[in-house]
């Protein structure tokens, strides 16, 4: 059953019909005052559930129309309107009193079904006129708000992103989906999936897209929630949209230095291990796939420090970092793990030599290195290989056959690459 709708009638004693009170009561919930003073308490304590107003237009007169005066100058009784009940026909000088702030003058009794209709269309009115106000009002904040129906359709927002308008002076967002609106599928469907999820479990939710257009790159955070009615049913959504662009470039760039080298712009240690084993744990265990796990020292770097300096020490980091980063594809993994030692973790390879030809060329292009920078000493590096999954089924194997392999290069000369095969456990 619709709960209905309450009114505050304030008329003296016996100015109004028993008869007139009781079909009132059949549309509405009423509530009778004789008297101003009472009547405006009483609309405190209530302001939240009184849809109307009924005044003696004669009471208002008595006291100057100050109870109307009242209403209409504070904000806590914005969406009630204020309707004159006349005894009589009204004449000019009650038809002038609608300047005091009055929504309509009724003159009952009257055909019922009108009489009730007008005061429903003096409550619509007012509440049209106060989301109107509060509309203006949310404009001004630069987070856009918007409400949608049931059905996942716009009903109003605040603001337009600037991609919707298509040049259209009258173009409206009311009633269109996100399917409708947004030239990225992706997001709309990320949209409609999330507004299914909320009017099904009345669950909120929050999360942040991007969004790409004419070149520029935008991160909106969406904060969703459910609306009601006045039995408890969800009847919408609410939601805000704030432009979090700055802050979550900065969160990235914060991210992506907590997990870089900052000297040659590979992984850190802590990164490079981290996505090697979620590559290891959630790709290749279940594929079977070949990869390669290669350990790479600079041979005798301490010298290089001592004896031109760790300036010169860092250009030959940074420019070894260069000649990795060059050597793999983009879905490898690249860091530098310590002082002068990287790993490279190759995916997919197709059979051991892929890792030892990648090898060799960093060898070459780091004995390149006296001649292309301001070194004076000749650049080589020692390389230790192991293969997935022969040589080890986790990081840890891997990474300890990849080290033996270094171990026995590092031994042996230096200046090399070597496989790791089972003889090297003798060394």
């Amino acid at each position: 059953m619709e709960k209905k709708m309450q009114l505050l009638v304030i008329v003296p004693p016996m100015t109004l019909s028993t008869e007139f009170i009781e079909k009132l009561s059949n549309a509405f919930t009423v509530f009778t005052m004789d008297n101003e003073e009472d009547a405006y308490r009483f609309l405190i304590q209530r302001t939240a559930n009184i849809s109307a107003v009924l005044l003696d237009l004669d009471l208002a007169r008595q006291s100057n129309f100050s109870f109307v005066d009242k209403i209409s100058m504070d904000k806590l009784f914005t969406s009630i309107p204020v309707i004159a009940l006349s005894p009589r026909l009204p004449n000019q000088e009650d038809i002038d009193c609608l300047k005091h702030g009055f929504s309509e003058l009724l003159t009952p009794p009257n055909e019922w079904e009108l009489l009730e209709k007008r005061i429903k269309n003096a409550i619509r009115a007012k509440d049209s006129l106060t989301f109107s106000e509060i509309e203006r009002m949310l404009k001004q904040l630069p987070s856009n708000i918007f409400l949608k129906d049931t059905e996942g359709k716009y009903v109003f927002a605040t603001h337009y992103w600037r991609h919707l308008t298509h040049d259209e002076p009258n173009w409206t967002i009311r009633g269109k989906t996100d399917l409708d609106i947004r030239k990225d599928k992706h997001n709309a469907k990320i949209a409609m999936e999330a507004d299914k999820k909320i009017l099904t479990t009345g669950q909120g939710t929050d999360y942040i897209i991007e969004e790409n257009y004419d070149g520029v790159q935008e991160f909106l955070q969406l904060i969703k929630r459910p609306t009601y009615d006045e039995k408890g049913n969800i009847n919408g959504i609410i939601a805000l949209i704030n432009d979090v662009t700055k802050q979550h470039l900065l969160e990235m760039e914060l991210e992506k230095r907590s997990k870089t080298d900052l000297l040659t712009g590979l992984q850190n240690k802590i990164a490079t291990e981290e996505l090697i084993r979620l590559m290891l744990a959630a790709h290749y265990l279940k594929k079977g796939t070949m990869c390669a796990l290669l350990m790479i020292d600079i041979d005798k770097f301490k010298s290089i420090n001592d004896t031109q300096g760790h300036a010169k020490g860092d250009r030959v980091l940074a420019a070894l970092g260069k000649i990795i980063k060059s050597s793999f594809k983009g879905m490898d993994v690249a860091g530098r793990i310590g002082g002068d030692e990287f790993m490279v973790f190759l995916r997919d390879i197709e059979k051991p030599d892929n890792a030892l030809l990648l090898a060799e060329r960093i060898e070459k292009q780091a004995n390149q290195l006296i001649f292309q920078e301001d070194i004076r000493t000749f650049i080589s590096v020692s390389i230790g290989i192991s293969i997935f999954p022969d040589h080890g089924k986790t990081f840890e194997g891997l990474y300890t056959a990849a080290d033996k392999a270094l171990y026995y290069v590092k031994k042996h000369g230096r200046a090399n690459w070597k496989m790791y095969t089972p003889e090297m456990e003798k060394e």
